[in-house]
């Protein structure tokens, strides 16, 4: 989808300035939220000036942002901000939302402090003694080995990584942009990456996390950009935006 930015001369040809290069942004939105937005003062994220932050000579085709409706038990609040953001964003024309979805079980885990006396594990100490065997009689009949069961919430979000591999790879296949940026350091992505280079082969990594960027993904892709707390204090929605409608978006108040 390489095209060309000419204007006219005599004699019928065309003077060529340069090539525009259509680039793809693809967000794992948990991935950057908990790896380099989570108690910052850059929450308030305007994704489509971020990207061309990022990515300065490049004409931003697209912006997909993967994420899932937080569900977190008696978690109300994260639910109610990620609403708002979510507005925010779709208020930006390039920016596209992709949802997953999160699921909650309860299951049966071996409890890591396995070594220590069960009374060990209870902080302030059961007192009496007599109370606190009553309490732990029942678990200690779950057992696994030698280890010590306790019934525990997983909260899992589905959907997310397979939704962003599919676009990354429907948008390559289909040659509707030239480059692709993946910003997740989720390593699961790392087979997504390598098929859709054979497509298009300039693809890049961006790792918002401060932990070392996973070898899968570096090994998957061409490039890798280093994120700075620059780019994310320059790309900052204004205090209150509105949407198509005339509403009002305003930046939740615990994120200032």
């Amino acid at each position: 989808m390489l095209s060309k930015r000419c204007s006219p001369v005599p004699h019928h040809f065309e003077q060529c300035e340069e090539w525009i290069v259509a680039t793809g942004i693809y967000i794992d939105g948990l991935n950057l939220y908990y790896g380099a937005l989570r108690n910052s003062p850059y929450r308030w994220l305007d994704l489509e000036r971020f990207c061309q932050v990022l990515l300065p000579q490049d004409q931003i085709s697209t912006i997909r942002y993967f994420t899932a409706p937080i569900y977190l038990r008696q978690d109300t609040n994260s639910r109610s901000r990620q609403s708002i953001y979510l507005r925010a964003l779709r208020t930006t024309p390039n920016v596209q939302v992709h949802l997953g979805h999160f699921i909650s079980t309860e299951k049966w885990r071996a409890i890591a402090e396995n070594n220590k006396k069960p009374s060990e594990l209870f902080q302030p100490k059961f007192r009496p003694e007599r109370l606190f065997r009553y309490i732990w009689a029942d678990s200690r009949t779950r057992r696994q080995g030698d280890a010590n069961l306790a019934k525990v919430v997983i909260e899992q979000e589905k959907g997310t990584d397979v939704n962003l591999a599919a676009h990354l790879l429907n948008d390559c296949a289909r040659n509707l942009i030239d480059r692709a940026l993946v910003i997740s350091n989720d390593s699961d992505l790392s087979g997504a990456i390598q098929i859709a280079r054979t497509f298009v082969d300039d693809i890049g990594i961006l790792n918002p996390h401060m932990q070392r960027t996973s070898s899968y993904l570096k090994k998957s892709a061409k490039f890798e950009i280093h994120l700075r707390e620059s780019a994310l204090s320059r790309s900052q929605f204004s205090q209150t935006i509105v949407d198509a409608n005339g509403k009002q978006i305003s930046r939740p108040r615990v994120w200032k």
